[in-house]
């Protein structure tokens, strides 16, 4: 039975709730909807997620049923975030360490193999990870990065906006969203 959009983020809504209270930064319902929708037309199998904090995005990434691989810096909410997932029947592994250390590495081991990669984490770090992920993403698939209004991140904006492998929509919602296809 698929879970229609409306159902995934009132569903969340607790979780989203909480982590406002408790200053945990997460996407939120306005962009998880744009998300949920993208995530619903693409049904994309495998996915990566740079920045876990407590599981929000990602229960909204792994909704429709994707192999979701998903990073997180903090050993103490990369676990809560596991909690959540179990809790919303997400599949999902949550890595612990080094996003920019640990999508390097993936990229050595393999390549094309994302249909979808979600970048949220250290705003400055997300220029770093470009020519890897877009190494991760399969033709076709797609890099979104959160936050992509901010001035930390204007060096990626201008990069997706402009790399000869990247077709790059920005979307307005709150401080933005940069949806890029590969190629």
């Amino acid at each position: 039975m698929r879970i229609s959009e409306h159902d995934v983020i009132v569903k969340l809504q607790p979780l989203e709730q909480e982590s406002i209270a408790r200053g945990i930064p997460i996407l939120g319902s306005k962009k998880g909807a744009w998300l949920l929708q993208k995530i619903q037309e693409t049904k994309p199998k495998q996915i990566l997620e740079l920045g876990t904090a407590n599981g929000y995005s990602g229960c909204i990434l792994g909704s429709e049923g994707a192999e979701l691989i998903t990073i997180e810096v903090n050993a103490i909410i990369a676990q809560e975030a596991r909690e959540n997932f179990q809790k919303y029947g997400i599949r999902a592994q949550v890595m612990v360490g080094d996003a920019v250390e640990i999508v390097k590495r993936l990229a050595k081991e393999k390549s094309d193999y994302y249909n979808l990669i979600f970048i949220d984490f250290a705003k400055h770090k997300y220029i770093t990870v470009l020519e890897d992920c877009i190494k991760l993403a399969k033709k076709g698939g797609f890099i979104i990065a959160d936050n992509i209004t901010m001035d930390v991140c204007q060096d990626y904006q201008e990069a997706v906006l402009h790399h000869p492998q990247l077709k790059t929509e920005l979307i307005p919602i709150r401080d933005g969203l940069s949806s890029s296809t590969k190629i």
